[in-house]
């Protein structure tokens, strides 16, 4: 389940312009959660949110814009975040 989850969480931050949030922080949460939802699991979404928080303007922004087939740029912390979430 978690190689499942890891998967279409990592398949969905590649979707640009998806979520309802104002900031590329806010898009990246939606997405997870969708993606986590459609996976089959029940996320802490608040956790999630959270977690999408720390992330860099830059970071977010290189998740958000990357689209389905992109393979963004992003930091180390960043890349710890993303793992975070997979536990929420």
């Amino acid at each position: 389940m978690k190689k499942l989850l890891a998967s279409s969480l990592m398949a969905a931050l590649l979707f640009a312009g998806c979520g309802g949030g104002d900031s590329d922080q806010d898009k990246v949460a939606d997405i997870v959660i969708q993606a986590a939802e459609d996976a089959g699991a029940s996320p802490d979404s608040g956790c999630i949110k959270d977690a999408a928080g720390r992330l860099s303007d830059d970071d977010a922004a290189a998740l958000v814009d990357a689209g389905l087939q992109g393979d963004p740029t992003i930091s180390a912390d960043a890349n710890g975040i993303l793992a975070d979430m997979l536990t929420c």
